[in-house]
């Protein structure tokens, strides 16, 4: 293997992180406009949260690795756990087998893992769903395609929140208001319950997978029904999941080209930034450009199957940049692009949202996820490249959730009592 030709693959420059941007915003209004576009642009109808909410709500939390539930309080300065969290630790990795989890198992484990809190016969459920879904007016969502290589049939194209509700129901619970919400969209609504004097938000998943969110003014969301748009005043703010994972940007390399082509379960042709960033996808794309049997004949401690999909994460490639020799560099190269292609991806939304170009803006990000938090260096690089990207009136502050709360379960707490 040329580890140099490698390196140089991965490693990209500023024009082609300036092209990413704009094709990306490019692709974000494309699917402001219209449905079925590469970048989906979903509108979640949901405003800018009021910061007094106040209330107790349960949290069930359906991500990339694990299934959480928890019962929390809101009030107007902070956030707390009452029980849990809670998490089935296994159900995600069964539903990648085709065929191993039904829809009733599916629903029903989350229903159970509900349960296990003892709530009451009826109680308000906050519901974040973390995969590509259209969600309704009433808060309602409906699942358009898996990703992250789950495969449960009887689930795209239905409610959400009727699945789960009706698996509920059968356990003698009746949730009430249980907007669903993506991962994305908790984020984003929690950074901006968290830091309400922002210009402007979005919220970003970097872990597992790779997605953002962020407020749009409704006259941008043209394919708005006519009804819906009336709801709306033109330059009001609505949250929309934009589904950034799809996008496919001109600058990977033939190792992406390899992994998005090796596994037929695994949307082939589909999700190609969040293949080329994501916790996920890291190791086995690092496994494609030094070697597999490299990387199990490591030392201990530091050997991994890069094809081990399960046990196999983005941390053992960020360990190797503490190795030696080539190997090292590799895996030094694909974390940076992994950041660089993030920040790229952010300035690209930044974009898209149009802020003013007269006066200084400051924009709130809340980033979520192990691989921006947990990997030495990432967030730094992210947030320098990004402010290489973007207009100099524009601040960009990088917000951390110290509340306690995950900011998955602040979101969808705050969905639910503003319903």
């Amino acid at each position: 293997m040329n580890f140099d030709a490698a390196i140089a693959a991965l490693t990209l420059t500023n024009e082609q992180l300036i092209e990413t941007r704009d094709q990306l915003a490019d692709n974000i209004y494309k699917g402001l406009a219209q449905t079925g576009q590469q970048i989906k642009s979903l509108p979640a109808f949901l405003r800018k949260p009021k910061r007094d909410l106040a209330g107790e709500v349960f949290i069930l939390d359906a991500g990339g690795t694990n299934v959480r539930a928890a019962r929390i309080r809101l009030t107007a300065d902070s956030a707390e756990f009452i029980k849990g969290p809670i998490a089935d630790k296994t159900l995600m990795f069964d539903a990648q087998v085709p065929g191993a989890v039904s829809t009733d198992d599916f629903f029903g484990r989350q229903a159970s893992l509900l349960g296990q809190l003892n709530p009451p016969d009826e109680f308000t459920l906050g519901y974040c769903f973390s995969y590509p879904s259209e969600n309704k007016p009433d808060g309602d969502a409906s699942l358009i395609n898996w990703t992250k290589n789950i495969n449960v049939e009887g689930v795209i194209g239905h409610s959400a929140r009727g699945l789960l509700t009706t698996a509920l129901a059968k356990q003698n619970h009746i949730a009430h208001k249980t907007p669903v919400l993506n991962d994305t969209v908790t984020a984003l609504i929690a950074g901006a319950w968290m830091s309400p004097d922002c210009d402007q938000y979005i919220g970003l998943i970097a872990g597992t997978g790779m997605n953002a969110a962020g407020f749009f003014r409704s006259k941008q969301i043209t394919k708005l029904t006519p009804d819906v748009a009336a709801q709306w005043a033109p330059e009001e703010l609505m949250a929309v999941n934009l589904e950034l994972g799809n996008f496919h940007p001109a600058c990977l390399s033939v190792f992406d080209d390899e992994l998005d082509a090796d596994n037929p379960n695994d949307s082939p042709g589909k999700q190609r930034l969040e293949k080329a960033v994501s916790g996920r996808y890291l190791a086995n794309v690092y496994g494609r450009i030094v070697g597999r049997q490299a990387c199990m004949a490591l030392p201990d401690g530091l050997d991994f199957d890069p094809q081990d999909s399960e046990n196999t994460h983005a941390g053992h490639v960020t360990q190797m940049r503490r190795y030696q020799g080539p190997m090292a560099l590799v895996a030094i190269a694909l974390i940076n692009r992994s950041a660089d292609l993030v920040a790229a991806a952010l300035a690209g939304v930044i974009k898209a949202q149009e802020l003013p170009s007269d006066k200084a803006q400051i924009i709130g990000i809340l980033p979520e996820g192990s691989l921006f938090w947990l990997t030495h260096g990432y967030g730094q690089r992210v947030e320098e490249t990004l402010n290489r990207l973007i207009p100099d009136n524009i601040a960009v502050r990088i917000m951390q959730n110290d509340t306690g709360v995950d900011a998955n379960f602040i979101g969808a707490a705050c969905a639910a009592l503003s319903m």
